[in-house]
């Protein structure tokens, strides 16, 4: 099972590869597409972590929902 401290660096990790495709030069169309893909890997590993009891993000921050 993963320590909480993992899970907030996969938080992390995951937080900058959106902002890296959010400020890269591909089109529109490409990051739409990568931010999909990362948003469901995103969606999959909090609720499976959440079946394990380590959330990947606080009650209250609305930002990652």
């Amino acid at each position: 099972m993963p320590t909480r401290k993992e899970v907030e660096e996969y938080k992390k990790r995951m937080e900058r590869i959106l902002m890296a495709i959010e400020n890269s030069t591909l089109s529109d169309e490409w990051k739409e597409k990568l931010t999909n893909e990362y948003l469901e890997k995103w969606k999959t590993a909090h609720e499976t972590l959440l079946g394990l009891g380590v959330p990947l993000e606080d009650e209250g921050d609305e930002e990652t929902k």
